[in-house]
């Protein structure tokens, strides 16, 4: 490496900074989480993932109840799909249904016209 002049500084400065961004883009494209491929699994996988049995979910398929794919006389499923479609199924809680309770009756009363 050759000894730095002077007249040469501003250059040297320059090419220090685009070479600082280049680091700085290809660090935080490697800090980003890369999406999972989301690979499809067999209904033996879905059946240790949900805890049901192969039956079971050989009749979700048949109702359409059950996010699936078929490729030939095979199933697949994709294990996000599976997930989404178990937190479909999730319960309000008691203090949720009150709260949706009170936003209806509220809204409700603002509608009407009381005659006196």
């Amino acid at each position: 490496m050759e000894a730095l002049k002077f007249e040469n500084l501003p250059n040297a400065v320059a090419e220090l900074q685009k070479g600082q961004s280049e680091l700085k883009a290809l660090l935080l494209q490697k800090a980003q989480p890369q999406p999972e491929t989301d690979n499809p699994i067999t209904i033996q996988g879905v059946s240790e993932l949900t805890g049901l049995t192969v039956p079971t979910l050989y009749g979700y398929c048949q109702r359409n109840e059950i996010p699936y794919s078929k490729k030939g006389n095979r199933l697949y499923f994709f294990k996000s799909e599976i997930i989404d479609w178990i937190k479909t199924g999730k319960s309000k809680t008691l203090k949720e249904l009150q709260l949706d309770a009170e936003a209806y009756l509220s809204n409700k009363k603002k509608g009407l016209n009381y005659e006196k």
